[in-house]
């Protein structure tokens, strides 16, 4: 009596393949159609892996081109995107006119930000000032650190200290008692 071996489950790079394009936006029935994997065993793994869709972060709100502008950055997304519908549209004249508004604004950005960051350079710099005026302003007593003497033997007779008494002489100065 033989027995029918049974499939070998799909190998990794095939799980990440199907996990790429499933993320990516394709339909699981798709992925499974076109990897030849079975939907069950899809949306096990996909639920054990944790890339469901309902797994992933919610997309970014998509751009209300109506809506008031609060800041540059928007501002800029937002003519980006008037840039492309006008390309869409088949509209050239008026891509070229966002267009020109784009290179305003990314200009005005770029002067903005060129500001913001000689303000942090003055402010580093007068910081800097500051610390040194009061470091010159206040005294500093100096610090004078003890000295850091060893003990020690010493073989040469006229090393002793001048309050040791050698038995009432003088330290030699170099020739013999």
């Amino acid at each position: 009596m033989t027995t029918a071996a049974l499939p070998d489950a799909p190998a990794d790079d095939l799980w990440t393949v199907a996990r790429e394009a499933f993320q990516a936006g394709a339909t699981a029935q798709r992925v499974c159609r076109e990897l030849d994997i079975s939907p069950t065993t899809f949306w096990k793994r996909a639920a054990r892996e944790g890339w469901l869709r309902r797994d992933q972060p919610p997309p970014r709100a998509p751009l209300d081109p109506g809506r008031a502008v609060d800041d540059l950055a928007t501002a800029l997304d937002k003519v980006w995107r008037r840039i492309c519908m006008a390309l869409d549209a088949g509209d050239a004249l008026a891509a070229v006119r966002w267009t020109r508004i784009h290179s305003q604004l990314k200009a005005e950005a770029l002067a903005e930000g060129r500001a913001e960051a000689a303000d942090r350079r003055h402010a580093g710099h007068t910081l800097s000032l500051n610390a040194l005026r009061t470091a010159r302003e206040t005294p500093r007593t100096p610090v004078i650190p003890e000295a850091k003497v060893e003990k020690g033997e010493s073989v040469f007779p006229d090393s002793l200290s001048p309050d040791h008494d050698t038995l009432g002489r003088p330290p030699s100065r170099g020739a013999d008692p």
